[in-house]
């Protein structure tokens, strides 16, 4: 019998692995063992390398507000550089990445509270990865000048990646927590809104994919587990009944004469195909929700819940399209004047400009509302820092029909 190979012990593993007398790989706060067999990892509170996951949620269930609080955390953990990352980008998600969220007080405790708490089920890794990489992505943002912002990009990217992973196996299991899952999916939407360069979504884009699964999931999974759910509360936003005003301007009145029989827009015989006039009512009534919607909610809601009809228009470039979708850029120009919400900051009067170039002198009583809204003087050469723009936006949209035609039933796989 050969011998045994000479082999170190680790002491650092969880208690879990330990009692299954398995080897644990150490992973923090959740190992993979643990993870892949949806069970509860248990680490020791006293001499242990990565320290205790009671502990970090125990902190998460009080805001760290002080300097003291935070050389708490540290002394409790370990000094190894990933574990300190981390630790702080959920310090740093909890104190302030959370409150660009939302703008409302209540929301604002949801998601600095609550959603970091789901974070440690060991079912929701996805949403502790969504987590870490917009928490990062938001560092990063906010110290773009420093020599270190490039470490926390390269960290929300490579957690960004993680949390698309833990999805795409949430949603082919059979025990992942709806409730993280939506969460995770409205946090990576998030960060694709936030790292792209264009302001609207290609057809073949993850961000497109990420709104498709938002919306599938929220229609096919058990209404009464997310009408029962932490989850509700976010989607208040959804019914006119409980929306308030948030800009300070009425919903555009022009908008509802551009379906008109009466006084009729040029190339009023597409209105009399029903389902290119459900397509053009939906979405104009999901425009108005979103404007009425409180300022966060605003600035997703209306990708959320459009119809796939109006993106075949758009794909199209029908004019009634183009003109619906200028009104949504004024009002993603106006509600991301607010400074906290960085991630959705995009050249939106210029693209509302270009869209409205884009239209000939027949649709000018439309677009008087519209160019009042915009700054008199535009440089249409700098739409966008990426060099791609809504033009080009279309001529990749056009080129998707198998995308178009298909129905989305899953996660676009990474």
């Amino acid at each position: 019998m050969p011998p045994i190979r000479p082999h170190h012990k680790t002491r650092t593993g969880c208690k879990t692995c330990k009692n299954r007398k398995v080897k644990c790989d150490e992973d923090f706060p959740i190992c993979k063992n643990c993870t892949r067999r949806g069970i509860e990892c248990v680490r020791s509170t006293t001499g242990t390398k990565h320290g205790s996951t009671a502990l970090v949620r125990s902190m998460l269930g009080e805001q760290t507000s002080s300097n003291q609080d935070i050389a708490t955390i540290l002394r409790w953990t370990s000094t190894g550089s990933s574990d300190l990352l981390t630790l702080e980008l959920i310090h740093h998600y909890s104190t302030s990445t959370s409150y660009s969220l939302s703008l409302e007080h209540g929301a604002s405790a949801f998601w600095s509270n609550i959603i970091p708490k789901m974070a440690f089920d060991p079912r929701n890794q996805c949403l502790l990865h969504a987590i870490l990489a917009f928490s990062a992505l938001h560092i990063g943002h906010a110290n773009s000048t420093s020599p270190f912002a490039d470490r926390y990009i390269s960290a929300a990217s490579a957690y960004y990646y993680q949390a698309k992973r833990g999805l795409h196996i949430a949603d082919t299991g059979e025990t992942a927590d709806i409730n993280a899952v939506l969460i995770a999916l409205s946090l990576v939407a998030r960060y694709e809104f936030a790292t792209s360069a264009v302001a609207f979504p290609s057809l073949a884009s993850d961000w497109y994919f990420t709104i498709r699964a938002i919306r599938r999931n929220i229609h096919e999974k058990d209404r009464t587990q997310l009408e029962s759910s932490v989850l509700c509360s976010l989607f208040a936003a959804m019914a006119p009944s409980l929306l308030f005003t948030s800009l300070e301007e009425e919903f555009p009145s022009s908008l509802s004469t551009l379906l008109s029989t009466t006084h009729p827009a040029p190339d009023v015989e597409e209105l009399n195909d029903v389902s290119i006039r459900t397509a053009y009512e939906d979405s104009i009534s999901y425009l108005e929700r979103a404007w009425k919607a409180p300022l966060n909610e605003s600035v997703g809601i209306w990708w959320y819940i459009m119809p796939n009809a109006f993106f075949q228009l758009l794909k199209e470039g029908r004019p009634r399209a183009l003109i619906i979708l200028a009104h949504y850029c004024v009002m993603m120009k106006r509600v991301t004047q607010e400074g906290r919400l960085w991630w959705a900051k995009k050249q939106w009067g210029n693209e509302a400009a270009r869209i409205i170039s884009l239209l000939d002198a027949r649709w000018t009583p439309w677009l008087g509302w519209l160019s009042s809204q915009l700054d008199e003087v535009h440089n249409t050469q700098a739409l966008d820092f990426a060099g791609i723009d809504f033009l080009s936006w279309l001529n990749e949209a056009s080129m998707q029909e198998a995308v178009i035609g298909q129905t989305i039933s899953g996660l676009h796989t990474i």
